[in-house]
């Protein structure tokens, strides 16, 4: 699996609240609402500067995040658990294949018996033998994956370690979002059957996976399919889900299926980059439609703000080539959520229109204008781009430029759209350093 990383949007995504208003475009926008949050926290759950980065992202909008692991030299599942205060759900993410030990877990495909009530019941289940097909069987792989999690320690040491099932069984009131990306979102199935074979409410729980193949045969999704809240996530293009059907056989995937479409950026649709690159937009489409049907959009909390007064803030302007049209929409309402994020008053432009007049006619001190731009980096393979913001912060009682700056991000292991917006954190940066010298 390829490198990839998540993206400053997640602070600007992540800062909206529930929504109220008609019942199906509300649910629509709150269920992208989750979705994105479950995709980043499927980010979140793997190692490596990447991981750090993204939960560096979770952590600014809130997020406590306690890390599991497994002692050195052994394999199985590592997993995060992250909790908000005032958020009635609990995030629970599962890491996906990034190691050589995790390739051999998705090769052990062949099926043992799932059944009992504790994780006691269920290792001396998985060891019988000559058990029917007529009973419920899973991956023997994954199984193994998801029983090794239970012996996963704490990161940190310090901290309190936490059991999900004691959490939720405690406290009725509680919700899981348990998810993961690839063999990930297999394990994410796996744990939460076991959750509810361990007498957890199934309106507690709710599993979404992104790219998972299937976990275990037909009598297995005969058995959980009523109870369990799955949707599975399917880019189009990614051969990952149908696997173990067409090369093992035997295998059934079960819940609710979305399919997406990633952007022809995306060689590869089992890659996570492109499950968030959808992500954010699905996020975007269906709030879209939420505003076109009247409903009433939360307005985000403060978040490090930056209040020089007045802003004007100009529509994003393209200079992108014909192959990222597409892109353009959802950077230009990316960035406009950033600029909202960071200051508090401020004026944003409904059309392309020149600034001075509108800018000056709303007692606005600054504003701010910006464009994109991406150039073809020829030497590399592949459709690799520069993406570019240029943002440009004017005086508007002179109409002199305040400053000038650049940021930039190249497409390695990143869609444009998630590289435009990774742009933003120096963006902000840059914007909270001009302002602060004209105090």
């Amino acid at each position: 699996m390829k490198r990839f990383l998540l993206l400053g949007l997640i602070t600007c995504l992540l800062a909206y609240l529930p929504i109220t208003g008609y019942a199906g475009a509300k649910e629509d926008y709150e269920e992208a609402y989750t979705l994105y949050l479950t995709a980043a926290a499927s980010a979140a759950a793997y190692s490596g500067r990447i991981g750090e980065l993204v939960n560096r992202y979770l952590e600014q909008d809130g997020w406590q995040i306690d890390h599991y692991v497994q002692s050195q030299g052994h394999t199985g599942a590592r997993y995060l658990i992250a909790q908000k205060e005032g958020v009635p759900y609990y995030l629970a993410a599962i890491v996906g294949t990034e190691n050589d030990r995790d390739i051999k877990t998705d090769l052990k495909c062949d099926k043992v018996y799932f059944a009992g009530s504790n994780e006691e019941e269920c290792a001396v289940n998985a060891s019988k033998k000559d058990i029917p097909d007529t009973e419920p069987k899973v991956h023997k792989g994954f199984n193994q994956f998801v029983q090794a999690g239970l012996t996963a320690v704490l990161r940190n040491p310090r901290q309190v370690s936490l059991s999900l099932p004691d959490l939720l069984l405690s406290d009725p009131t509680r919700k899981l979002y348990l998810t993961g990306h690839s063999l990930g979102g297999a394990a994410a199935t796996l744990a939460g059957t076991r959750l509810l074979s361990a007498g957890v409410n199934p309106e507690q729980l709710k599993i979404i996976t992104f790219g998972a193949p299937a976990v275990g045969n037909a009598a297995f999704a005969a058995k959980f399919d009523p109870n369990l809240h799955l949707v599975r996530i399917v880019n189009s293009g990614d051969v990952v889900p149908g696997v173990l059907q067409t090369l093992v056989g035997g295998y059934q995937q079960f819940g609710r299926e979305i399919k997406w479409y990633p952007p022809d950026t995306v060689e590869d649709g089992h890659q996570l980059i492109g499950y968030i690159d959808s992500a954010i937009r699905n996020y975007y489409d269906k709030r879209r439609l939420a505003i076109a049907d009247g409903i009433q959009l939360p307005i985000p909390p403060a978040n490090k703000q930056i209040n020089p007064g007045r802003v004007y803030i100009a529509q994003l302007d393209s200079n992108l080539p014909a192959a990222l049209t597409e892109d353009f929409l959802y950077m230009q309402e990316a960035l406009q959520d950033e600029y909202q994020q960071a200051l508090p008053d401020h004026v944003t432009a409904d059309t392309q229109a020149d600034w001075r007049e509108p800018a000056s006619a709303a007692g606005c001190r600054w504003a701010i204008v910006s464009d994109v731009s991406a150039m073809r980096i020829k030497q590399e393979e592949n459709n690799t781009y520069r993406i570019t913001l240029t943002q440009t912060v004017y005086d508007v009682t002179t109409g002199t430029v305040a400053t000038t700056a650049t940021f930039s991000t190249a497409t390695y292991n990143l869609t444009p759209l998630e590289a435009f917006i990774h742009t933003f954190k120096g963006m902000k940066a840059h914007l909270a350093d001009q302002f602060a010298k004209t105090k």
